[in-house]
């Protein structure tokens, strides 16, 4: 049953990146809404330092929306529980995660508020920026802030971005449950879930530190929840800008998600739940 979020909350995860954090704000101030829905952005910061805090200071009054700034001390890659702590500030009955270096469409708040679905986690799309149009990008950070989908999707054609179809704007419902058991490839640089879902999960596993999986393990669990994936390719699409990746040694949290996949639980070892005092209930 399709029901239009009241209110959405968009979640982005940031460390130490304010140029890319600027770039993906302003792209938010543009959003062009139908009157329905509000909306806020939380900042889950990982640590970040005084720059990344007088951005956002800076950047409150600019923006046509609340927005909050979730910061926890730096003590490593914690993503997953950086999410849970912006989760606790989040009002909204519809949380849209997005990363702190994915620029987004004038139209990706109303195109997840329109794909919204109860029983369902939308699971979007993502086109990577090249290394030569996000260094070009860089020279003039807010010249770009407004992205344009046809003038991206013939960026795209010509090799400045990759996946050029999914920044077409498709009326595709009836393949959007397609694969709805299916947890891989489902990635917190967009994804949007009702948050009665996610506080049915306990939110992200906090156990899991430093880079991968911790979107994976939250999108398992969310299945074995009763959940069912809906896709949101070719309606709603974040623009990944480029940076050098994280390689070398194995992950620890490889051993986590496999312990995940043995077993049949869908609580975390540690969620939202291990932020909250015993007398006080989750928002």
């Amino acid at each position: 049953m399709k029901s239009a979020p009241a209110k959405i909350s968009v979640i982005v995860s940031t460390y130490n990146s304010p140029v890319f954090l600027e770039m993906v704000l302003r792209s938010l101030a543009w959003q062009r809404l139908d009157g329905r829905t509000d909306f806020e952005v939380v900042v889950a910061d990982d640590g970040s330092g005084p720059e990344t805090r007088a951005l956002i200071e800076r950047l409150r009054p600019e923006m046509p929306c609340p927005l909050l700034h979730a910061w926890q001390p730096d003590t490593g890659f914690r993503l997953a529980e950086s999410r849970n702590n912006a989760l606790l500030q989040a009002s909204g009955d519809y949380i849209v995660f997005i990363d702190g270096d994915c620029m987004v469409l004038p139209d990706f708040i109303a195109a997840h508020a329109r794909l919204a679905e109860r029983g369902c986690f939308v699971a979007g799309a993502r086109c990577y920026i090249k290394r030569g149009q996000t260094e070009k990008m860089l020279k003039q950070p807010l010249a770009w802030t407004r992205p344009n989908r046809l003038a991206w999707f013939a960026r795209a054609l010509f090799a400045r971005a990759n996946r050029p179809f999914q920044l077409l704007n498709l009326p595709l419902d009836w393949r959007r449950h397609r694969h709805p058991d299916r947890w891989q490839k489902v990635q917190t640089c967009n994804l949007a879930v009702w948050r009665q879902d996610i506080d049915r999960v306990d939110g992200f596993d906090a156990t899991y530190v430093g880079h991968g999986l911790e979107d994976s393990d939250f999108a398992l669990r969310l299945l074995r929840a009763g959940l069912r994936r809906k896709s949101g390719r070719f309606a709603s699409v974040v623009l990944h800008l480029w940076h050098p990746r994280p390689t070398g040694k194995r992950s620890p949290n490889v051993e986590r998600f496999e312990a995940l996949l043995a077993s049949s639980r869908h609580r975390p070892i540690v969620g939202i739940s291990h932020l909250v005092p015993a007398d006080k209930e989750i928002a």
